[in-house]
């Protein structure tokens, strides 16, 4: 597995099943918080629920691109979930 592809199971934000589906926000995390994945929480395997704390552990120490992503993404996240509920 690439490295890349690696930080994006990694980051234990998005469930495995939903990979399928392609979205700007995941496209972000996969770009921006590879490097903060191989940096920071790279000791874990990915997808696991280690990584997810890991990033939380290591909040105030990802770069601020990486930061900015989960922000958006967790934005899009909740967007896309209000919008399901509607229907």
């Amino acid at each position: 597995m690439t490295p890349s592809k690696a930080a994006f199971f990694a980051l234990g934000l998005i469930p495995v099943a939903a990979f399928a589906q392609q979205s700007p926000g995941r496209e972000a995390l996969k770009r921006a918080c590879t490097g903060d994945y191989m940096q920071h929480c790279s000791e874990y395997a990915p997808g696991g629920p280690e990584v997810e704390a890991c990033f939380k552990a290591n909040l105030k120490k990802l770069s601020p691109t990486c930061s900015a992503a989960i922000t958006a993404y967790k934005q899009e996240q909740r967007t896309t979930r209000r919008v399901s509920e509607a229907r």
